[in-house]
């Protein structure tokens, strides 16, 4: 019988659902893909046709929840006219109060992610885009509204962003307050400075003059490059000599 693709969707939920469910109970290194194939009723065999490995477990359920933020923000009907500033925080609001019943699955994600950051990086690839093109869509729209200028490096906004994202999940990690309300208060200040610094095309501008001095600085070396690419004055010394190995 051949299995639809809305009931492979189904299945796929669950798979993961169960792996958030197992992994924040009994932790990455502990959980295994044979509980996890358990906890979402489907064979030991069915779960590796979906994920092949553990570890794409995890991180498979991260992007699942990024396509449930994005699916939360479309539900707001009013949403596209809020300001740029505004949407910015509902996003980063809507992320934590998703990730809110996972949030020891998310620790666990940090913790695999921090320990191997080179595969880490490579792993939430997919996490990444489907964050960055929610911030995108947003700037892309201030700017043709006019509510904010056009931006230099525009593309280095949304994974700008991502890196500030990450550094609040981070905080909100570890934020014993009543309620979080010091992530909230960080959330409030910080995002508020973000929409001025949009406002004013400052990173822009603080890259543009990065840019210029990187330049000036490499053009007024490679003038020099010819003084040490020049004939020796006096042979150097054997490599190594006198030297102990």
């Amino acid at each position: 019988m051949k299995v639809s693709k809305q009931e492979k969707a189904l299945t796929r939920k669950r798979i993961l659902r169960a792996a958030a469910d197992v992994i924040s109970e009994k932790g990455y290194k502990t959980a295994s893909m044979r509980e996890i194939a358990r906890r979402a009723e489907v064979g030991d065999a069915t779960i590796y046709n979906y994920f092949p490995t553990k570890e794409s477990l995890l991180y498979g359920y991260c992007e699942e929840k990024q396509r449930d933020v994005a699916e939360a923000l479309t539900q707001i009907e009013t949403f596209h006219e809020y300001s740029l500033r505004e949407q910015l925080q509902q996003l980063t609001e809507t992320e934590l109060a998703l990730w809110l019943p996972d949030r020891e699955f998310l620790t666990q994600v940090f913790t695999l992610t921090f320990s191997a950051p080179v595969a880490g990086a490579v792993n939430l690839a997919e996490t990444r885009r489907l964050f960055n093109r929610m911030v995108e869509d947003m700037i892309d729209a201030a700017i043709e509204a006019g509510e904010i200028p056009d931006q230099p490096y525009r593309e280095l906004l949304a994974p700008l962003y991502w890196d500030y994202f990450t550094g609040i999940l981070a905080y909100w990690l570890h934020d014993d307050s009543q309620d979080f309300a010091n992530t909230t208060q960080l959330v409030d200040r910080s995002v508020e400075i973000i929409a001025t610094v949009l406002q004013t095309a400052m990173i822009g501008k603080a890259l543009d003059l990065f840019s210029f001095l990187f330049r000036s600085q490499i053009s007024r070396h490679l003038e020099k490059l010819g003084d040490y690419t020049g004939p020796w004055k006096k042979a150097k010394r054997r490599f190594m000599e006198g030297e102990s190995v």
